[in-house]
């Protein structure tokens, strides 16, 4: 089903931006009653890029070595939570957000009228992405959250979902590059009162790997959060690294009054330009380049094409990475995840979300996960 989106907010921007445009509401005729949670509930979520919201202290690629060992983890039981499966209910507990006191609402939705697949099409919550024995494996209850700009499921990643009858940019960045497939889940939580900080572990993939590093096929991943502790409630990007190639591409600069970043330092955004992702080139990784920890993603339709030149029907990723940030307890606050394609529809993207759980203790950052 599809409906008109009128709420201000990224989706909003994009519509206000193509002067009209439809937007699907995943799950709709599913939504998650047992808690008894309005999914039409709607609050901001765009807004200009800002760039001093934007960046990551572990950027620079250092692991993840202890952070299950972590003791301030705020517990959620998960344990009567149906984390497997195509309704909106399923994808929240495959998150692990499993308290009906942190959940607000949640919905998924795109500005485009879907032709090639439908909405439904492009999320899933799965036990395991790709062959049962690679490094995919859940990091929290048995499952995760599967988000594409494509089908979810299955190892065909070619699909153009939208009719490219709607010109959109994306509003984050001063590129003018049209994006397609734009899916987005936007949630309303509300954190335990003994929260500092939230943490979400993810896999970002995509198509565009390796063959357009530094080119306008920029497929990307958006973690947004709205929140009153964080730039004013203004919306802000969390998850970015340093950039794979930082003389030939970046997003933004790292300003004096930025957290988690380098003042000057130069940033990527989540995407095939990150740093923080494995090595994929069919001629060999460049010299020097030290963030490869060589994720096993066999059976995703994602693989590298190995010795194979032509590799533009293969893929890569970036292997597990972790974004922490900081909120404050018992405040409400929006987190959006936003996947879509640029420049083109038809090679796709996609994400794995796992393990989101509330700290004790302040954190902040994008880091790989060992």
């Amino acid at each position: 089903m599809t409906r008109i989106e009128l709420g201000i907010g990224l989706l909003g921007m994009l519509a206000l931006a193509a002067m009209a445009c439809t937007a699907a509401d995943g799950g709709a005729d599913e939504e998650q009653d047992t808690d008894s949670i309005d999914t039409d509930s709607t609050v901001d979520a765009g807004g200009d890029s800002d760039s001093d919201a934007d960046t990551d202290a572990d950027s620079d690629g250092d692991s993840d070595s202890d952070s299950d060992a972590d003791a301030g983890i705020i517990e959620m039981d998960c344990s009567g939570c149906p984390a497997v499966g195509g309704t909106m209910q399923n994808m929240i507990c495959a998150l692990d957000i499993c308290d009906e006191e942190v959940l607000v609402s949640q919905q998924y939705t795109s500005p485009f009228e879907f032709t090639g697949c439908t909405l439904e099409d492009t999320y899933e919550a799965v036990e395991h992405f790709g062959d049962v024995t690679n490094g995919l494996g859940a990091q929290l209850n048995g499952s995760y959250a599967l988000m594409a700009t494509g089908p979810a499921t299955g190892t065909s990643h070619s699909t153009a979902c939208d009719d490219y009858s709607v010109v959109m940019t994306d509003p984050w960045t001063d590129e003018e590059y049209d994006i397609h497939d734009v899916v987005e889940w936007r949630m309303i939580l509300r954190a335990p009162d003994d929260a500092e900080a939230i943490r979400f572990r993810y896999v970002f993939f995509s198509e565009e790997y390796d063959d357009y590093i530094s080119t306008s096929y920029n497929d990307r991943f958006y973690a947004i959060i709205e929140s009153g502790s964080t730039n004013d409630g203004n919306p802000t990007i969390i998850n970015f690294t340093l950039c794979r190639e930082p003389g030939e591409y970046f997003d933004f600069i790292c300003e004096e009054d930025d957290i988690a970043c380098e003042e000057d330092e130069v940033y990527c955004y989540i995407a095939i330009n990150t740093a923080l992702s494995d090595c994929c080139w069919y001629n060999g990784c460049p010299d020097g380049y030290s963030w490869d920890v060589g994720t096993d993603i066999s059976g995703t339709g994602y693989e590298c094409s190995g010795t194979t030149a032509d590799s533009s029907e293969y893929g890569s990723s970036t292997g597990w990475l972790q974004t922490s940030w900081p909120v404050v307890g018992g405040e409400t606050f929006a987190l959006t995840f936003h996947i879509h394609d640029t420049s083109d529809g038809i090679f796709d993207s996609e994400v794995i979300l796992d393990s989101f759980v509330f700290l004790e203790t302040p954190e902040q950052g994008t880091i790989i996960v060992e």
